[in-house]
């Protein structure tokens, strides 16, 4: 009795370990596009001969078929108005006498959605310059990346701030504060400069894979995306030490 319930509980505890490592398993895809970006597939098969024809297919369906000539005669280029989410691309070899060939792996593609990005109103839109008391004059801007649609396992951001101060770029701008590194959806950046006068924040924003995830990310022209507005805190000059006169 003792040992068939203690077969009992490891066999459970073992049931439990798989649920747990199965919730944490993440689906990756061999290539992801952004915006009208575009990927290059070549047919992998070492005895290719001039006169055989490379089948293409996206799920079912056929897209393609080149008659291989030699170089990248038989290559299939993923056009870049995809639909957004997953897309699965095979290929088969037809010999010159007819014979047809087995079809490849899969080959996976994620089309990724458009986003925007907007700044939030500053904490404080104003502070003194003096920095003697950093929570109090300080100012934090939180950047929110919205896309069209949820972003798949291994995909996050990468936010790029910039500054001018009183017009002029603040390079780099580490100087007059930091971000707080989010790969998520929000990115904050927390202004600590002291000197006196008008900064103007902006961010961009960009897809980034995330570690462990080894596919390849190809970005269109549109990918990097621009904050809709920026936003404006002025440090205003610490007053002067003053001293006392007899008025009268």
């Amino acid at each position: 009795m003792k040992t068939t319930i203690t077969r009992n509980i490891l066999t459970t505890l073992i049931l439990l370990l798989g649920l747990t490592f199965a919730s944490y398993a993440q689906t990756y895809y061999d290539v992801y596009l952004c915006d009208n970006a575009t990927a290059t597939l070549q047919p992998q098969e070492p005895n290719l001969t001039n006169g055989d024809k490379v089948h293409w297919y996206l799920g079912a369906t056929e897209v393609a078929v080149y008659t291989y000539a030699g170089g990248t005669s038989a290559n299939y280029t993923v056009p870049g108005n995809l639909p957004v989410g997953a897309h699965s691309y095979t290929t088969r070899i037809e010999s010159a006498a007819g014979c047809l060939g087995d079809p490849s792996d899969p080959f996976s593609v994620y089309k990724l959605p458009t986003k925007t990005l907007a700044l939030s109103t500053p904490t404080n839109t104003t502070y003194c310059g003096d920095n003697s008391n950093p929570a109090a004059n300080s100012s934090q801007i939180t950047a929110t990346a919205s896309p069209a649609s949820p972003l798949p396992d291994g995909v996050g951001y990468t936010y790029t701030w910039t500054a001018t101060f009183n017009g002029n770029p603040v390079m780099p701008i580490t100087t007059i504060g930091s971000s707080n590194g989010s790969t998520t959806n929000q990115n904050v950046f927390t202004l600590t400069a002291s000197a006196a006068g008008s900064y103007v924040l902006n961010a961009t924003v960009n897809y980034t894979l995330l570690p462990g995830n080894i596919g390849v990310l190809r970005a269109g022209a549109g990918c990097e995306v621009s904050a809709t507005a920026t936003q404006t805190i002025t440090i205003t000059p610490k007053p002067g030490k003053p001293s006392i006169s007899l008025a009268n």
